[in-house]
């Protein structure tokens, strides 16, 4: 076990090794302080490896997420806060864009006490050209968004799916919001407050997506069919003009969710940007929310948020390294 131990830990160390930049430390920097504690706050998580956790119960779900070499800190401390928060434990499928092999992924996750899969960009690509989806195939190959939307169509044609975004963070279990499985046959989206769509695409096949609540693409819901075979064809055919333009990912889920079950209740997750300059930023289980997913430019408050469920783990002992 303490071979285990060191193993999973100097593999964390390597993947995540940061050097400290000084200038974080100089309060006449010009650095706004929420960003600068956010940064501290990523050098420390860099350095605070996991232990191999005790097991859980586990649901089977299967736990969807997309990941490139760089977001690993962000999914390692993700699916910490699912252990954290969730009764039961998913089934994590890691979806890589092709910057790294499970060789690599392996020995850095091996902390995670449940079932978790690895599957290439190329599995992906083939999985779509067998099913006699060219276009979609040519997406996942040309594009992280072609990717994501890729596995989701094909993985929940299979099982039920939970997509979850690298970036987010839970606090609380979501399954009584999400409901049974069996009432996933429609897509079902999480809500935004802003539009991050493509105005031509969504004019052409989803007018709706223009207008509020508009839909965020962190989360998904699925067991069935994303969309039409038709429109989703004809969507990222359109998609492949520019295949990394995020805004056509955006407003194809927006369309199969419009298009589907809709939106999940509003707690499910925030996304929302108002305090990210803030030094006291808003307090997700105060507040009532589930989940928050920390878009691009709010990185420095995931790292904080993601520190301080690692400290409260520790000072009330709901962080249960395995013997």
């Amino acid at each position: 076990m303490e071979t285990a131990l060191n193993s999973t830990s100097q593999s964390q160390k390597e993947a995540f090794k940061l050097k400290f930049a000084a200038g974080l430390l100089n309060p006449f920097s010009g650095m706004n302080v929420s960003v600068r504690l956010g940064q501290l706050a990523l050098n420390i998580l860099s350095r605070w490896s996991i232990r191999p956790l005790r097991p859980k119960p586990e649901s089977g779900l299967c736990y969807l997420t997309i990941a490139g070499g760089s977001h690993w800190l962000l999914l390692r401390e993700s699916l910490f806060s699912v252990y954290r928060s969730w009764k039961k434990l998913p089934t994590v499928t890691v979806v890589s864009d092709g910057s790294w092999s499970p060789a690599d992924f392996y020995p850095v996750f091996s902390w995670w006490p449940a079932t978790i899969n690895v599957l290439s960009r190329e599995q992906i690509v083939a999985q779509a050209q067998a099913a006699g989806e060219r276009e979609l195939a040519q997406y996942a190959e040309a594009s992280a968004w072609g990717l994501k939307i890729a596995s989701i169509v094909l993985l929940a044609r299979r099982e039920p799916v939970l997509f979850v975004d690298a970036d987010i963070l839970w606090f609380r279990d979501p399954a009584g919001l999400l409901g049974p499985c069996e009432s996933w046959a429609k897509p079902r989206g999480v809500r935004e407050i802003h539009c991050y769509q493509h105005r031509d695409l969504a004019l052409r096949f989803c007018p709706r997506v223009l207008e509020p609540p508009f839909v965020n693409g962190g989360i998904l819901a699925l067991h069935g069919k994303f969309l039409a075979e038709d429109i989703l064809r004809a969507m990222v055919h359109e998609a492949l003009a520019d295949p990394n333009d995020g805004t056509f990912e955006q407003t194809i889920i927006a369309t199969a969710v419009h298009s589907g079950a809709g939106l999940v209740p509003t707690e499910i997750s925030l996304v929302a940007f108002d305090d990210i300059h803030r030094l006291c930023h808003r307090n997700m289980r105060r507040e009532g929310y589930y989940s928050r997913h920390y878009v691009y430019w709010m990185r420095h408050l995931f790292y904080r948020d993601a520190l301080r469920l690692r400290w409260r783990s520790v000072l009330t002992r709901n962080y249960f390294p395995s013997a």
